[in-house]
């Protein structure tokens, strides 16, 4: 993992976004497998500058009045603002790549608890 890649807690993202964590944690389960942060041993998310990307399109999108199902739509096309759409294989691969992230960030730390 890279090191100097910033995670920000749940409440660090809050208030760097503006977005209640209880509404985090709602997109979290309604956006399903969109928003997966990485998550501590002690089970705590951790948000990586792509959550925030995504977090902010949502954010900006509701702001705009889009429903919850409309973003979803979007979400699912790939929709980004001046931007093509991306393969839906690029997206996979990125939520591949945050779980595998994840499991060598819990590696290492345990490794470093274990010294």
């Amino acid at each position: 993992m890279d090191r100097q890649e910033k995670l920000l807690s749940i409440e660090e993202t809050s208030l760097y976004l503006k977005v209640p964590k209880h509404t985090l944690r709602f997109w979290e389960k309604e956006f399903n497998g969109t928003i997966v942060p990485l998550r501590t041993q002690g089970g705590q998310r951790r948000y990586t500058a792509e959550h925030i990307a995504v977090i902010e399109m949502i954010k900006k999108l509701r702001d705009k009045g889009a429903s919850l199902s409309q973003i979803k739509q979007a979400l699912t096309n790939g929709y980004q603002e001046g931007q093509a759409q991306p393969d839906k294989i690029d997206l996979l691969a990125t939520r591949v790549a945050e779980v595998v992230r994840t499991e060598v960030y819990n590696f290492f730390i345990v490794e470093e608890r274990n010294k």
